[in-house]
């Protein structure tokens, strides 16, 4: 059975996903698009990596570094998805 941490943190790469799909569809500026992409995928990462980048001697900073990096690795990756995801749904028709 997953635990809560696991279904939020699933939650929230769905969310980026469906971000980058609604943000290819808006008619900003690139420049904007990216942006408004960067506000949404950092908050949660930085969460994790400001306490740690903080007070590196502490117990499980390396811990945090790590898990935060990948969020914002997979955050990223989840909203690159959703933007190519549209690109090519709009590209077939």
């Amino acid at each position: 059975m997953p635990s809560t941490p696991t279904i939020l943190l699933a939650l929230n790469l769905l969310l980026m996903l469906g971000a980058g799909w609604r943000l290819f569809g808006i008619g900003w500026r690139p420049r904007v698009k990216i942006a408004a992409a960067a506000a949404l995928v950092l908050p949660v990462p930085l969460l994790f990596l400001l306490p740690a980048l903080r007070a590196p001697d502490r117990a499980f900073a390396d811990l945090l570094i790590t898990f935060g990096l990948t969020m914002l690795a997979c955050g990223a990756a989840c909203m690159a998805g959703g933007f190519t995801a549209a690109w090519l749904r709009a590209r077939g028709r």
